[in-house]
Order: C-alpha cells, then sequence, then structure tokens
C-alpha cells in the first residue's frame, strides 16, 4: 500500500511503514499495527549493518517510495 499525503508519502509492506522525512530525505521506518494503523511513536532508523538481504530489500523499497514522492509532489 502506498499512502500520500500533502506532507509526506510512504509505504507499507511487511508490516513496517516506510517514510522519506521531507526536509532532508532522511529514510525511516514505524511499525504497523493489527489494526492497520501506523505506530508513528515507534519510528525507527534503519541499520546499516543489517542482514545484506534485507539491506537490498530496504534500498528497493525506499528507492520505489522515492520515484512515488517525486510523482506525487510534481
Amino acid at each position: 500500500m502506498t499512502v500520500s499525503t500533502p506532507d509526506q508519502t510512504y509505504i507499507v509492506v511487511g508490516g513496517n511503514a516506510y517514510i522519506m522525512d521531507s526536509i532532508n530525505d532522511t529514510p525511516y521506518g514505524a511499525p504497523v499495527n493489527t489494526d492497520g494503523t501506523i505506530d508513528w511513536d515507534c519510528t525507527y532508523d534503519f541499520d546499516p549493518r543489517m542482514d545484506e538481504d534485507l539491506m537490498i530489500e530496504t534500498t528497493k523499497i525506499l528507492h520505489t517510495l522515492k520515484q512515488l514522492a517525486q510523482l506525487t509532489h510534481d
């Protein structure tokens, strides 16, 4: 699922929301609650030491997110 609001665009994949900070494009994540809402109080940065396969998957998701954000804000 991709959601776009006037201030932010985020993607929900596998129980996590992926978002880019609107000020400096810093990526971060947040868990998705069982009711489908996003727990913005529990946001986290991505650890550069993560497993290589997870890093590849996360990079692809964030690249797609950046492309979607550009489409919705242009």
